[in-house]
Parts: structure tokens; sequence; C-alpha cells
């Protein structure tokens, strides 16, 4: 009996439905369409750092974080690599690729925003540039973070070349 009204209720799932289906997207859209809800406001954003103010506070401290944690140093003494080599060495490599990642979106706001076109463009550069370096360092790969953060530094130049020659004659540096 139990298999019976298995068939059945499987049967029933797989008549035919299509207008069904039809009137219930049409009812749906129709009520949507009437309901006149206004369109909703952007959320209120408040810059309240300038560009400058955002690359010194925020971009530079948090890229040298990043570059400065993995790297070679050779000298008469001897050779000394620098790696993470602990959960809270990896946790402030990781910290400061995701503020680079944020940093970029708050690059992007209304109000910061240079234009829509190469400025968006720099800004993902970074996010993306920094989002390998967070994978690496979820990874707790040292050599991935040393060359990717080549990518982050291309990202800082590429910007700097378009929307800061003259102030910035010879871009940026990693002293």
């Amino acid at each position: 009996m139990l298999e019976a009204k298995h068939l059945s209720s499987r049967a029933a799932l797989q008549r035919p439905t299509a207008p069904l289906t039809v009137a219930i997207v049409a009812v749906a859209a129709f009520g949507l369409a009437c309901s006149g809800s206004p369109q909703s406001e952007p959320p209120p954003f408040q810059p309240v750092s300038t560009v400058d103010q955002l690359m010194h506070d925020v971009v530079y401290p948090h890229a040298q974080e990043v570059w400065k944690s993995v790297g070679t140093i050779i000298t008469i003494e001897g050779t000394e690599e620098i790696r993470p080599s602990n959960d809270d060495e990896w946790v402030a490599v990781h910290s400061a690729a995701r503020t680079l990642m944020e940093a970029g979106n708050l690059l992007m706001m209304e109000g910061r925003a240079k234009d829509n076109d190469k400025w968006m463009e720099h800004c993902r550069e970074l996010i993306d540039a920094s989002a390998t370096i967070l994978k690496s360092a979820e990874a707790y790969d040292a050599d991935a973070v040393f060359t990717q953060g080549e990518l982050i530094y291309n990202a800082c130049q590429n910007c700097h070349r378009d929307y800061r020659p003259k102030v910035d004659p010879d871009m940026i540096s990693t002293q």
C-alpha cells in the first residue's frame, strides 16, 4: 500500500505544470509591479578620509606588511630567510591582504574615485592582487606571498603612473 501511495505522489509531481507555473509567475510579477515600492536609496556612505590619507594610513602600511613578511637578507655573516614563523605572523599577512582588498573598495567610492575608467581598473587590480596574497597566506605559502607581492607593487605603480606622475616621478619605493 505504501508503495502505491508513493508512486501516485510521484505521478502527481510529474504532471505537466507549465500552465500553472506561468500563471503563478505572472501573478507574482504583476503584484511586484503594482506594489509601488519606491526605489531604495543608496547607502549613506560618508567618506571621512581623502585618497591621500587612505594611501598613507591604510594602503602603504599594509602593503609594507606584505612586502616585509617574506624575503632573504644576504650579508657577510650569512643568509637570513624571513618568513612568517607562527600563526600571529601569518595572521598579520592575512589581515594586511584583506585590508588592502577593502582599501581598493574604499578608493572606488563616490567622492574618491577619480573616474569610472582607469581608476576603477587600478582599484580592481589592487583588490585582485591582494586576494592572491590572502589565499597564499591562508595556505601558509611564503614563496607565493613573496612572488605575488610584486602584483601589489605593480598595481600601485600603474595607478601612480596614471594619476601621480609629477608628484611621484620615481614612483613608490619599498623602503
